[in-house]
């Protein structure tokens, strides 16, 4: 059943649910449609052609994206019984079961792998993650090494993988050089910007993270996020007038915008975060006040003076006669 909600919302409210769970629903519809026309055109290949083992391979890898692991190494063992020992079978196996848990099974398979093909990048980069899994750090961070090395053109996500295995294992300055050897190669994707400047903050190195920063300011379409991050970093780095001077740049620049621009969802944001960091800031610089000093009232009767009177003795005088 469906979790429709309580009559008691009101008709937009409902007429919102209504939209929001269609929306989905046809998302989901729309991705199991187009795995269901896939495998149905390729089982009807395959019914033409059944001793061709690279489509029941084909057919693996496709159930292996819609995580059926136990379809996927059905089609597998079909397909090495017309052609054993097919390179794109067994990557398909190793993930296969890596999918599955079993790390060790996974492991066999992609040594087995990497024995005939040893520098093939996608049997390095699956050992990688399942040695990853299996806590060998160092066997895992040099199949990782290799990946990158081997891969022709690699992608930013693989740069940033192998950096966070890196730095997961204490390799900080390594894991910052890849990161931006993937900078080099494929430009300024602020994923891997981002990633380097929490690997430099982490290590202390703000100032590598500022320069980062600034250039990213300079050539993203909207500086605005960009000069936010700079000022949190200044103050995480101590720099407090610094960063109150680059939030007071921020609310300037925002509010130099043209009015359908400032009054967008993203920059009123923006224009917040300022206005609440200058007056966190105002507020932690202005001076404590004075301590007040408790001062006991005085008195008008002026200080108390006890006079002590010695005794005077008394003497009987005797009877007269």
């Amino acid at each position: 059943m469906h979790p429709w909600p309580s009559h008691s919302l009101l008709p937009a409210q409902l007429l919102l649910y209504a939209v929001t769970w269609l929306c989905g629903s046809m998302a989901l519809l729309h991705a199991h449609g187009t795995y269901h026309d896939l495998e149905t055109a390729i089982s009807a290949q395959i019914k033409a052609e059944p001793d061709n083992a690279e489509l029941y391979v084909k057919r693996g890898r496709l159930h292996l994206e819609h995580a059926d692991w136990k379809t996927a190494l059905i089609d597998l063992e079909r397909a090495d019984r017309l052609a054993p020992g097919m390179l794109e079978s067994e990557l398909v196996r190793g993930e296969a079961l890596a999918l599955a848990g079993h790390w060790e099974a996974a492991l066999a398979v992609l040594n087995d792998l990497l024995m005939a093909h040893a520098n093939q990048p996608q049997g390095l980069l699956q050992r990688a993650r399942v040695l990853k899994q299996l806590k060998q750090d160092e066997p895992c961070l040099n199949d990782y090494r290799r990946a990158l090395e081997k891969t022709p053109h690699p992608e930013p996500d693989l740069f940033q993988e192998v950096a966070e295995a890196l730095m997961a294992c204490g390799h900080g300055e390594e894991a910052v050089q890849v990161l931006q050897r993937g900078l080099q190669a494929v430009g300024a994707v602020p994923s891997l910007v981002l990633k380097a400047m929490e690997i430099e903050t982490a290590a202390g190195h703000f100032d590598a993270a500022l320069s980062r920063i600034e250039a990213m300011q300079k050539s993203a379409p909207r500086p605005e996020p960009w000069m936010a991050k700079r000022a949190q970093l200044l103050a995480q780095a101590g720099r407090h007038a610094a960063s109150r001077a680059a939030w007071q740049a921020l609310a300037t620049h925002l509010a130099a915008l043209p009015n359908l621009e400032r009054g967008s969802h993203a920059m009123s944001r923006l224009a917040e975060q300022a206005a609440a960091n200058l007056a966190q800031s105002v507020a932690a610089a202005a001076p404590a006040p004075a301590p007040i000093i408790a001062v006991p009232p005085a008195s008008t009767a002026g200080p108390s003076i006890s006079i002590t009177t010695p005794p005077v003795p008394i003497t009987t005088s005797p009877p007269s006669r």
